[in-house]
C-alpha cells in the first residue's frame, strides 16, 4: 500500500520544500496539498466538518506553485493535488502549470480534481454553480486538448478557443493521471469519460464500496475500450491504522492518504515521524 501525506501549507506551517524532503526521507510515497485560492469573508455555506471554517483557509499557498517547490527538493516523492478546484481555474492557464509541474517533477505529478463545496468561494472564482461538475468535464477535455495536440482547438460553452500552441507536453503520457474526487452517483461516468481513478473520503466510503467501484471501473474501462492499469484508487483522511490501511488494501485501494492537521512546524514534523515509525517502518 502506497501511503501519502495532506497538509495544509501557510506562511506559519512547514514549508512545501522541507516537508517534501522530510516525507521523502521517511518512505512516504505523495505529499497532496489542497486548493482554496479565496475564501469569502461572507459565506452561507455549512462548513463540512466539525464547527466553524477555519482561519487558516484563508491563508494556502497555491498548490502548483507550493508543489513546485516540493518537486526541486526531492527526486522519488509523487505529488499531488487534493484537490485541485476545476470550475475556479482557467483551463488555458491551468493546462500550462499541470504540464510545467510535471516537467519540473520529472513525471511526479498526480491531478486530483474536484468541483468544490462553498458555494461562496466557486461563484466569485467565476463557477456556475448548479452546473460545476458540466464546467469542469468541459475545462478538462480543453486541458486535454492542450498535452496532447500539436496546435490546440476547443469549442464549448465554457471554453472557446481556436488553434494555439500550449506548450510544454507533460512527461507522462498522454497526461498526469486525472484523479476524481467525490462519492457521488456520476463519479463512476466522469472517470470513465475523462478520468484515470477516483479519490473518495474515507469517512464517507468503507472497504465494500472500494471493490464495488473497482471492479464496476474494470467492466467500464474494458467496454469503453480504456487502458484499466492507470486507474487507481486513492483513499483521503484513512485512519492511521496498519490494519484499517490492509483492508482497503484488500479492497483495491492503491495508496491512502493521511491528512495533517494544522499546527506548528515542530509538532507537524513530530507527527510524521510517528506515522512514519507505525505505518511506514
Amino acid at each position: 500500500m502506497k501511503i501519502g501525506v495532506f497538509y495544509m501549507p501557510t506562511s506559519y506551517s512547514v514549508d512545501p520544500a522541507s516537508m517534501a524532503r522530510h516525507l521523502e526521507s521517511r518512505g512516504f510515497d505523495s505529499l497532496w496539498l489542497p486548493d482554496h485560492p479565496i475564501i469569502p469573508v461572507e459565506q452561507n455555506t455549512p462548513y463540512p466538518g466539525e464547527g466553524e471554517m477555519p482561519d487558516y483557509y484563508g491563508h494556502l499557498m497555491d498548490p502548483f506553485i507550493a508543489l513546485a517547490a516540493a518537486a526541486t527538493a526531492t527526486t522519488r516523492l509523487e505529488l499531488g493535488t487534493g484537490v485541485a478546484l476545476i470550475p475556479e481555474r482557467n483551463a488555458l492557464v491551468t493546462a500550462k502549470e499541470v504540464a510545467t509541474l510535471d516537467r519540473v517533477s520529472g513525471g511526479r505529478f498526480q491531478f486530483g480534481i474536484g468541483a468544490g463545496w462553498l458555494k461562496e468561494e466557486g461563484e466569485i472564482m467565476g463557477a456556475v454553480w448548479k452546473r460545476r461538475w458540466s464546467q469542469t468535464r468541459e475545462l478538462m477535455l480543453a486541458m486535454k486538448a492542450c498535452w496532447t495536440q500539436e496546435q490546440a482547438e476547443f469549442h464549448g460553452e465554457y471554453v472557446d478557443f481556436p488553434k494555439l500552441y500550449s506548450d510544454p507536453k507533460p512527461v507522462q503520457q498522454p497526461h498526469p493521471p486525472i484523479l476524481i474526487a467525490g462519492e457521488l452517483a456520476k463519479v463512476g461516468d466522469r472517470i470513465v469519460e475523462y478520468g484515470d481513478g477516483w479519490i473518495p473520503r474515507y469517512i464517507k466510503t468503507s472497504p465494500a464500496d472500494i471493490a464495488k467501484t473497482r471492479k464496476e471501473m474494470e467492466q467500464r474501462f474494458r467496454e469503453a475500450g480504456r487502458d484499466f492499469s492507470r486507474f487507481e484508487i486513492v483513499v483521503f483522511g484513512c485512519k492511521p491504522d496498519r490494519e484499517e490501511h490492509k483492508r482497503l488494501e484488500d479492497a483495491g485501494a492503491d495508496r491512502v492518504v493521511q491528512m495533517l492537521r494544522v499546527a506548528s512546524p515542530e509538532k507537524t514534523l513530530e507527527r510524521v515521524d510517528i506515522w512514519a515509525d507505525t505505518l511506514v517502518a
